[in-house]
């Protein structure tokens, strides 16, 4: 018996990889409140951590379509960034960490490459997809766009883009200061992420594609119109990397 089970074993070969990350589904459950994260009940689930980071370390990414990709890197990001909070519990900020350059200084393994956080972000993940993943990746403090709540996974991923970048827009993305829309930072940073068809009058240079962005993706009419009649300026909000600790 044991020798027909060992050989029916071989002939179903290596198990797939778990493009649905519920170990990583697990791990989070619970976890995400709006721009902050309970990292004292992640702490508790270590294991399930470990496990996701497991999987993506040994991904078979040669074989993954794009949407794949998006998901695997994605994903791995953001489990890499939670894994260094919970290896340092006593932080304020990640960039307490290796002289502010931690995304530069750790390697992480993803499909079997050793990968920096900004190797993953920059080199892998953004080559993939537009200007709405930068709401899917989180980097552990309040300026960032919200942590998703769940695996980002292949199918479904335009949806899960969309959805990510209206909850940015419903919590951080912008906010209003006097007679000022001050939209994200990472509108600036990342400005060649965020050129779109369409515009609004009177914002020029790369507020520009922020606010249409904003406006794409749920900014409230009545505030597109201040920014048109000119009522608003758009600006850039200061940064917050506070850790986002709940």
């Amino acid at each position: 018996m044991i020798s027909w089970w060992i050989a029916v074993s071989a002939l179903a070969g290596p198990p797939g990889f778990d493009h649905a990350y519920a170990e990583y589904d697990a791990f989070l459950e619970g976890a995400v409140h709006g721009l902050k994260v309970d990292y004292g009940l992640l702490a508790q689930r270590r294991a399930q951590l470990d496990a996701t980071l497991a999987l993506v370390a040994s991904a078979p990414v040669a074989d993954f379509s794009k949407s794949e990709k998006v998901a695997l890197y994605t994903n791995a990001y953001n489990a890499y960034t939670l894994s260094i909070i919970l290896d340092e519990p006593s932080i304020g900020s990640i960039m307490e960490l290796d002289g502010g350059k931690v995304w530069d200084t750790r390697k992480f393994l993803v499909g079997s490459a050793s990968l920096t956080l900004n190797d993953i972000e920059h080199k892998r993940l953004r080559p993939l997809a537009d200007g709405r993943v930068h709401a899917l990746v989180n980097c552990a403090s309040m300026g960032c766009p919200p942590l998703p709540p769940d695996p980002v996974v292949p199918g479904g991923l335009d949806a899960q883009l969309s959805a990510g970048a209206q909850r940015w827009v419903q919590t951080n993305a912008y906010t209003l200061v006097g007679g000022k829309l001050q939209i994200s930072s990472i509108f600036d940073w990342y400005a060649e992420d965020f050129s779109a068809d369409g515009s609004i009058a009177g914002v020029n240079g790369k507020e520009a594609g922020g606010a249409l962005f904003l406006k794409t993706h749920g900014l409230d009419a009545s505030v597109v119109a201040k920014v048109e009649s000119g009522e608003l300026q758009v600006t850039w909000q200061p940064y917050d990397w506070a850790l986002n600790r709940r």
